[in-house]
């Protein structure tokens, strides 16, 4: 009877490993600190609008020149499933924050064309202006090692917040306000 009882306590233990496994991987992949640099100086950028460009809108966009206001950055690439759901969310939070000194910017870190960017631009349905960091200068100063990454500057150029994956729009709701204040 002993003997019968082994082979399913050994698929218990064995589906067990891999649930921890599992669970570790996720917990790793989901970190919200997503960037080394929460807490120090943003690194500069200056950058012309590729996709999503304002009549009245700037079309060149300088994070030095920014200053007293809350800036939102999300790094995406055209084939990122997550970076597509997270569109909605700074549409939203856009909106929420409307007549704020808040910013919204996505930054392309593909090395696409201006054509193809703006044709993903669109089918993302982004309600704000896209960058374009063609050579991934800018993806290696911000240290961005996981899209879609999404990095809030507060009004003195300091980045606050930071998270990889799909945000939570609560948490990126709260940190914009808090960079506000």
């Amino acid at each position: 009877m002993d003997r019968s009882r082994k082979p399913a306590e050994r698929r218990w233990i064995h589906w067990l490993v891999t649930a921890m496994v599992f669970v570790a991987f996720y917990a790793w992949m989901t970190r919200g600190n997503a960037s080394p640099l929460i807490g120090e100086q943003a690194p500069d950028l200056s950058m012309a609008v590729a996709a999503g460009a304002e009549s009245n809108g700037p079309s060149k966009v300088t994070l030095s020149e920014m200053s007293g206001g809350v800036v939102v950055l999300e790094f995406w690439a055209s084939w990122c499933g997550a970076c597509k759901r997270t569109t909605p969310i700074l549409n939203d939070l856009q909106e929420a924050f409307a007549g704020r000194a808040v910013s919204f910017y996505a930054v392309n870190v593909e090395a696409i064309d201006r054509q193809s960017l703006r044709a993903a631009h669109v089918a993302f349905g982004a309600e704000f202006p896209s960058l374009h960091d063609r050579t991934g200068t800018i993806q290696r100063r911000y240290a961005i090692k996981m899209l879609p990454t999404v990095i809030v500057v507060g009004p003195d150029g300091v980045i606050r917040w930071a998270s990889t994956g799909v945000p939570s729009k609560m948490r990126l709701r709260g940190a914009i306000s808090e960079a506000l204040n």
